[in-house]
């Protein structure tokens, strides 16, 4: 079979990204389904391409990036890979769902966002009559498509979301690794929309400026209606997730969010460690605790449900929070350490049906957090009915519990430094956007002093 290569002279465009995709159409005429884009550049001389406009993949398409490194042109509002029909009309019918598309690394593979090109969330929030959208500063952007792989990618600072997914399924996201500082608002790692269903996570490194796997079924949102697909249902659900190794700028390794009439429901995870290399928000994130997502109604008691987690290692500032309904959630095998202030969180819309954690061990670093505690409650007591918490120890917390005492069984702990239980609401600010002035009009106060990025670090220092 002919191997297709982006740099042979016959299919050399006026730019990079013609070039790749006059090969890729090629292959695609000539049904011969892979496409090689090397680490060096034939047509410029230089081990670069640079990505000034989308290269669009066909169904059967798989491209491999041989040691290549992918950069977005400065200024330039649009994706790196999408799926061709994404923006189509035909791409939101069951009739346009495309399948088998594929984006592989080989050796160092890089998609690089290059330099900021101004369009940011808080750009659209002062200027709400230009009808832009941040879609266009996604790196790779996938819409109705089943089959689809991704792995053994780089991503560096990358302009928005790394990568998104609408409406996709039987999906493999496989051995990729973010390199993003928080120069931005929402540097997402990975984002599973509306409507993905059996996709499987693993190996995932590196550091996120926003949350690094984010599952939000936000089902009233515009964004949802936009790419919603005749026949499919907004639900996520049967996610795999496997050994993630990472770090967020204020934000959660892992956030559940579903609103709307939306579901999440049926996802496993096995392997979760906050690194430190920036503060935490939380290592798992289970909602929202405000209405700022809802567009019809909050999410109900069992639209998040099925939820098994096990295996994790966290630094964050709150081991885990939960913030709406959850329903036939496990967390087991917990390690709460470094820069912790809460090991667990149970907000004022929390309530539980058959929640259960347990095997945890909570040691933070007195010195960051001296006014920590074990469990912060600020929810009712009737909403904690169906939850369950054993097998805990405890160590360096000055309180165990804050707001309100709840059942542990076999609760281990040393001396607090003051009180087993302190009655006040704790409401100390989250570490979101300390890079920013402020978050959703609120002034952000609570910036840590050890802020990693502050316009010094690279990426070369980093790794």
């Amino acid at each position: 079979m002919e191997k297709i290569n982006a740099s042979d002279p016959r299919f050399f465009g006026a730019t990079d990204s013609e070039t790749i995709q006059n090969a890729v159409n090629y292959a695609k005429e000539h049904d011969l389904g892979e496409v090689t884009v090397p680490r060096f550049n034939e047509r410029t001389g230089r081990t670069v391409w640079d990505i000034e406009k989308a290269i669009l993949l066909p169904s059967d398409m798989t491209v491999i990036l041989e040691d290549a490194h992918l950069r977005m042109v400065d200024g330039v509002f649009d994706n790196a890979f999408r799926n061709e029909l994404c923006y189509s009309e035909e791409g939101r019918t069951m009739a346009g769902e495309q399948h088998d598309i594929r984006i592989i690394g080989v050796g160092n593979a890089v998609l690089d966002g290059g330099e900021l090109n101004g369009l940011c969330e808080q750009y659209i929030r002062d200027h709400p009559d230009e009808g832009l959208s941040m879609y266009v500063n996604l790196t790779v952007q996938f819409h109705n498509v089943r089959n689809f792989e991704l792995r053994n990618l780089q991503f560096w600072n990358t302009r928005y979301w790394a990568v998104c997914f609408t409406y996709c399924r039987w999906g493999k996201l496989i051995d990729l690794d973010f390199r993003n500082y928080g120069t931005m608002e929402n540097q997402d790692g990975i984002d599973l929309r509306v409507g993905c269903e059996y996709v499987t996570i693993e190996n995932i490194t590196g550091i996120t400026g926003d949350d690094t796997i984010a599952l939000t079924a936000l089902a009233g949102s515009y964004a949802a209606k936009r790419w919603s697909v005749e026949g499919k249902s907004p639900d996520i659900h049967d996610v795999s997730i496997r050994n993630v190794i990472s770090a967020s700028h204020g934000c959660s390794l892992l956030r559940f969010l579903c609103e709307d009439y939306a579901s999440i429901y049926n996802v496993t995870v096995d392997g979760l460690k906050d690194t430190g290399k920036a503060v935490s928000g939380a290592t798992i994130l289970f909602g929202a605790g405000n209405t700022y997502f809802v567009r019809e109604r909050p999410r109900q008691m069992g639209e998040l449900r099925n939820i098994v987690v096990r295996n994790v290692s966290t630094m964050a500032q709150s081991g885990f929070a939960f913030r709406e309904p959850c329903q036939d959630v496990l967390v087991e095998n917990v390690y709460v350490t470094g820069k912790n202030e809460n090991g667990i969180a149970f907000m004022t819309n929390f309530a539980a049906k058959n929640v259960t954690i347990r095997n945890v061990v909570i040691a933070p670093d007195p010195e960051y957090a001296p006014d920590a505690a074990f469990v912060f409650i600020d929810t009712p007591e009737e909403n904690l009915k169906g939850l369950t918490i054993e097998n805990v120890k405890v160590r360096n917390e000055k309180h165990i519990f804050r707001g309100r005492i709840v059942d542990v069984k076999n609760l281990e702990y040393e001396e607090p430094t003051e009180e087993f239980f302190v009655p006040e609401r704790y409401l100390k600010r989250s570490a979101y956007g300390r890079y920013f002035h402020d978050f959703l009009g609120v002034e952000i106060t609570n910036r840590p002093p050890d802020n990693r990025f502050d316009g010094t670090i690279t990426i070369e220092d980093e790794y």
